[in-house]
């Protein structure tokens, strides 16, 4: 289980810790998107590019990056080790977990006519399939460090202190899902689909924290699965 410095406290008061955690994240990306549209305007690439859209991503994830580490800095919880034999296999456990279950959603929705209609990211990747690959690699060394630091150490880590483990890994997995509602175009429907998947995601990740007591098994897990992901989406262009 995951080491914590800091005692219990009320539920009202964890929650509160969450969607404080959340509301800074945002209000942090929204600041350091404005900062890096300036350089983008003054020297280029245009903000409108497939380079400036990659430019963008980073600063919205530097955001996660910035206030998960604050929050862990400050309250601890967090560890982080060389991964052992059975790291690697709820690593590999959990992306194939992931996967499959991605995939059995996405056939269902598919058939239910409640799939996704587009993402933000379809526009970029098809006016260049080489942002899919920086998106790849982008998902490895900032994504899911900073979306596993804020969302599963920092999120998880406070509402496991008042609610368990259990039940801490389906509130931040919620959280975790909604946050990626905006990354999904065309009905409703269909965007709460696509959270739905992600969400999944999220439990398994969450789980396999819990489990192991290390944040580098969810962040290689969830870096591998959406490098996986767009990487195929450029073989397959």
């Amino acid at each position: 289980m995951v080491e914590e410095r800091t005692g219990p406290d009320g539920p009202l008061r964890a929650l509160g810790v969450a969607a404080g955690l959340l509301v800074a994240g945002l209000a942090v990306s929204v600041v350091f998107g404005v900062v890096f549209t300036v350089p983008l305007v003054l020297f280029g690439p245009s903000v409108g590019s497939p380079g400036g859209f990659l430019v963008l991503a980073a600063a919205g994830q530097l955001a996660f990056l910035v206030v998960g580490y604050l929050y862990v800095r400050r309250h601890g919880g967090v560890r982080v080790r060389w991964p052992t034999r059975v790291d690697v296999r709820y690593t590999v456990g959990g992306l194939l977990v992931t996967l499959t279950a991605a995939v059995g959603l996405s056939v269902l929705f598919a058939s239910l006519g409640l799939a996704p209609e587009g993402s933000v990211f379809e526009g970029p990747i098809m006016a260049d399939p080489r942002v899919a690959l920086g998106l790849a690699a982008l998902s490895i060394v900032l994504v899911a460090p900073a979306e596993e630091l804020l969302f599963r150490g920092a999120i998880q880590g406070r509402l496991r202190q008042s609610f368990g483990p259990t039940l801490a890994v389906v509130l931040s997995s919620l959280v975790f899902g909604s946050i990626h509602l905006l990354n999904f175009t065309g009905s409703v429907a269909g965007a709460l689909a696509g959270v739905a998947v992600v969400t999944v995601g999220g439990l398994v990740f969450g789980t396999i924290y819990e489990r192991t007591g290390n944040l580098l098994v969810p962040i290689v897990t969830h870096g591998s699965y959406n490098a996986l992901l767009l990487v195929g989406t450029f073989l397959s262009m």
